[in-house]
């Protein structure tokens, strides 16, 4: 029972709210709370303050939370040594996927991974990169595989792929006829971008600016949530767009899209993989994570 109880209050703690923590073990709020109020009445201290907006972890709570993560880890740790003579993993990999990797890098990946490992299943929840990190800190899944920086202190970034962000634009584009045009011919034209918060948005605006270049001279022409919806914008005539090159291959190859060539505008970028803070991941995250990287 006192197992059943840690896994309660991580819940609890982690989702900050009784009723979602309910929700989520489907079991009634009433006993969740008295999972929570036996599990305090064993340790002798309170483990949450609580509050019209729901709950919020005691210095002890906070010192509690961190002992139960380590003893899942470990536990983790033991039963992957247990099934290494078998020379197999199973269970389930909680991953968090950016929109570019998730579409046009992590399938053959996971196609990959399941060869060598086919007891195991990837679950995937895919959203910018900003989202991404945000379910990697509150423990909503094991790893995150993103293509935008990130610089919390929290996270290890271990990157894995190079990947290229090229300028595209219809044929009948002005640019398009334009052999190396400068980075101030590019703003001249509206430009088709991603969202606030996606991980693409943010390394280009962060090549311009180390360029020199003011973001206010972008004229954004619109704000898609995908790049797949960028590539028809700017097949329409709508703009100019900067998408992943990996994305955009088959259009090229057709001519329903050309790359506009801008030497001074180059922009390269990795795809890390993040990791909590902390010891390195055990069991399947393990796996996966040397898997990916290599290392």
């Amino acid at each position: 029972m006192i197992d059943y109880r840690l896994h309660v209050f991580r819940q609890v703690a982690e989702l900050r709210s009784l009723t979602k923590a309910s929700k989520a073990l489907h079991l009634s709020q009433p006993a969740v709370t008295k999972h929570i109020k036996l599990l305090e009445e064993e340790l002798r201290l309170p483990l949450f303050i609580r509050s019209a907006s729901g709950v919020s972890l005691t210095d002890a709570g906070t010192l509690f939370l961190r002992h139960v993560r380590e003893t899942e880890k470990a536990r983790a740790a033991v039963l992957e040594k247990l099934q290494a003579p078998a020379g197999r993993l199973t269970g389930r990999l909680r991953l968090g996927s950016s929109m570019t990797v998730t579409s046009y890098y992590l399938p053959e990946v996971l196609v990959g991974f399941r060869k060598e490992h086919a007891g195991v299943t990837c679950d995937v929840v895919e959203g910018n990169t900003e989202i991404i990190v945000g379910l990697l800190l509150d423990q909503r899944i094991e790893l995150g595989l993103v293509e935008g920086p990130c610089r919390r202190r929290e996270v290890q970034v271990r990157p894995f792929y190079e990947d290229e962000i090229i300028w595209i634009a219809a044929p009948s584009d002005p640019l398009a006829r334009i052999t190396n045009p400068t980075p101030a011919a590019l703003l001249e034209r509206p430009i088709i971008s991603r969202e606030q918060g996606s991980g693409t948005r943010r390394v280009v605006e962060m090549a311009l600016r180390q360029r020199g270049i003011s973001l206010s001279r972008i004229r954004l022409g619109q704000e898609l949530p995908s790049t797949e919806a960028i590539k028809r914008m700017v097949a329409a005539g709508a703009g100019i767009g900067y998408v992943s090159r990996l994305s955009v291959a088959q259009e090229l190859a057709s001519g329903k899209l050309v790359q506009i060539q801008c030497p001074k505008l180059r922009i390269k970028r990795p795809f890390s993989l993040l990791i909590p803070q902390g010891p390195d991941p055990v069991g399947i995250a393990r796996a996966f994570s040397l898997f990916i990287t290599g290392k």
